[in-house]
């Protein structure tokens, strides 16, 4: 049961073709002027019917690959012609494209397409190189020669004085944040004088192709979405690159400085507008920050601190001059909310206060709910640690305020404390503290210092910060009220000097797998086995080369029983206190209150 051929096929698809083209469905029209070119290959209406689709299409080498073909089986096809003139146009044949059209006016007059193409190619090259040009060329003079003596011929034969034998790694120099910021806005507006609206969804398409929820379970969908983006990407690319060629940017220039004076006026007026709003709205935001501040809220501090962050990050130094000083504010009243955690409270027992400081310092504390106000306010943050490392290690490659990479290397010290990285916390924490002390900032320099007082007290190296809660005692002398900080490291090394008592649980199985392994096969299986059984047998009973908590008081105690909830209770064994006396009257008791 084999297909029937159509008849009248070519007819059918070329027709077909030219409607959908005046439809604009270009796709369409190419693949049934291609159904048409398989019945017949060496028909004219289909090679040029097709070029006219590609030239629509900006796909000018078929284009003019058809239009060729065309002109070969009949060279006096004046369609084929305009078709190959336009396609050269498209490929930024300038002078080719005006030569050819010269030739056909020559033979046609009406249409006056050919015309139009020489009056378009002419105009393009006083763009490029003529009258229109204007002066716009001596200001690019010093970058075309720059550009000139740069350029090295490869065929041009190199000799090498020395060649080393240990391989060098090819080093590529950085951009700064300066240069980044000024790369992806110089991007953002050629997008924009070159496409128009659809610089929009060339930005969508960018931010789309980095998407990571772009991969997903569906390998198949995934990888069709990503083509699908990744060729609508590349045909606005390619577009904006073609209709820059027919007219440069300078040519933009030039029009934009030949605006009349009123305009020019009125854009000065807009940015003297925009200044003001700008540095209204970040004296607003610095001063919530104040407040939250002197309120001991840090949570609500660094909510502000991202917003104004944000708000900084769309601002240029042409629409904020005092960018750089709001910067500095910014990450001084973050330092010092940072270091204001780091304090004793006299509302708080002992045991409060050194639960505080285990909590600021990344050791592990008791499960009970507290209604400290350090824990309460401490800025959580619920995400992936490993992406906020990469993104702040990113910000801070391209970082250039000082203030700002004090921030940036304390966060990053930080977080990898928190991932037991703490040799790279180390170094991260001691460039903070070198930072700090080149701007002379006491803050940022003790907020470094707690952050390796934290991995030290992690590790258990008492001597180590015994040595740095000396160095920080005098450097705090540089701050304004020094006393809390002060009570604060006084607590630390308190705490360092007390014997830390390790989780029993955790220290019996490993005392359990270190007696194991010394032991012979033979009796391996039957030591493990007794272990086995004494985990069921009371913590008093057991093997004494366990180690194993000491026993207190009774739990059932009056004073436990009758405590209120999220208050302190004194360590140490706790002792049942004697009931309260009872009356020898009937009816009558004395209530202890």
């Amino acid at each position: 049961m084999e297909e029937k051929p159509l008849f009248g096929a070519l007819t059918v698809y070329r027709e077909r073709g030219a409607h959908l083209r005046r439809l604009e469905q270009f796709e369409k029209a190419k693949a049934s002027y291609d159904e048409a070119f398989k019945s017949a290959s060496e028909d004219v209406r289909t090679l040029t019917g097709r070029s006219q689709v590609c030239s629509d299409a900006v796909q000018p080498v078929q284009a003019y690959s058809d239009a060729e073909l065309a002109l070969k089986l009949e060279p006096s096809n004046m369609i084929a012609r305009n078709m190959q003139a336009r396609a050269m146009y498209t490929m930024s044949d300038f002078e080719r494209s005006v030569v050819m059209n010269y030739r056909g006016a020559r033979v046609r007059r009406q249409p006056p397409y050919f015309t139009e193409g020489i009056n378009q190619g002419i105009e393009t090259i006083q763009d490029c190189i003529g009258v229109n040009a204007g002066n716009v060329m001596v200001d690019f003079l010093p970058l075309i020669k720059q550009s000139e003596v740069a350029i090295i011929d490869e065929h041009e034969p190199q000799k090498q004085s020395h060649i080393s034998r240990i391989p060098h790694p090819e080093s590529k120099r950085k951009l700064t944040q300066m240069e980044a910021r000024k790369h992806a806005m110089l991007a953002r507006v050629l997008a924009m004088k070159y496409l128009g609206p659809m610089a929009y969804d060339k930005f969508f398409l960018q931010r789309l192709a980095e998407d990571p929820r772009l991969q997903s379970a569906n390998s198949k969908g995934s990888i069709l979405l990503k083509n699908i983006v990744k060729e609508a990407l590349r045909s606005l690319s390619e577009r904006q690159e073609m209709l820059r060629t027919q007219r440069p940017y300078y040519t933009i220039k030039l029009s934009e400085k030949a605006e009349s004076k009123h305009q020019n006026k009125y854009k000065e007026e807009i940015l003297i507008r925009e200044r003001e709003i700008g540095a209204r709205s970040a004296e607003l935001l610095l001063k919530q920050i104040e407040k939250s501040l002197r309120e001991k809220r840090i949570m609500d501090l660094m909510s502000y601190a991202e917003r104004l962050q944000t708000f900084l990050d769309s601002k240029t130094p042409r629409t904020l001059p005092d960018k750089e000083i709001y910067i500095d504010r910014l990450y001084r009243a973050v330092g010092e909310g940072y270091l204001s955690q780091h304090r004793l409270s006299y509302r708080l027992s002992e045991r409060g206060n050194r639960r505080r400081i285990a909590f600021l310092m990344g050791l592990p504390i008791g499960r009970p709910t507290s209604f400290d106000s350090v824990l309460g306010n401490y800025p959580h943050k619920f995400i992936d640690v490993k992406q906020a490392t990469a993104k702040v290690s990113t910000a801070l490659e391209m970082c250039e305020n000082s203030t700002m990479k004090c921030w940036l290397m304390y966060e990053l010290a930080r977080m990898l404390s928190t991932q037991k990285n703490y040799a790279l916390a180390k170094f991260y924490a001691k460039r903070c503290q070198r930072e700090a002390q080149e701007i002379g900032n006491a803050t940022w320099w003790l907020n470094g210092l707690f952050v390796l007082m934290s991995g030290d007290m992690q590790q258990g190296n008492a001597n180590e910060v015994r040595i740095q809660v000396e160095e920080a005692y005098e450097y705090s002398k540089k701050l304004q009220d020094p006393e809390q900080v002060q009570a604060f490291l006084s607590k630390c090394a308190e705490m360092v000097s007390d014997a830390v008592t390790a989780d029993e649980r955790k220290a019996i199985e490993q005392r359990q797998r270190q007696i194991v392994k010394i032991m012979d096969e033979s009796q391996r299986v039957e030591t493990q086995v007794l272990f086995k059984r004494m985990s069921t047998v009371p913590q008093g009973r057991r093997f004494s080369v366990l180690p194993q908590k000491q026993e207190g008081g009774e739990l059932k105690s009056e004073r436990r029983r009758r405590r209120q909830r999220g208050l302190s209770v004194i360590p140490g064994p706790e002792k049942t206190l004697a009931p309260a006396p009872k009356s020898n009257t009937p009816g009558f008791q004395i209530f202890d209150v």
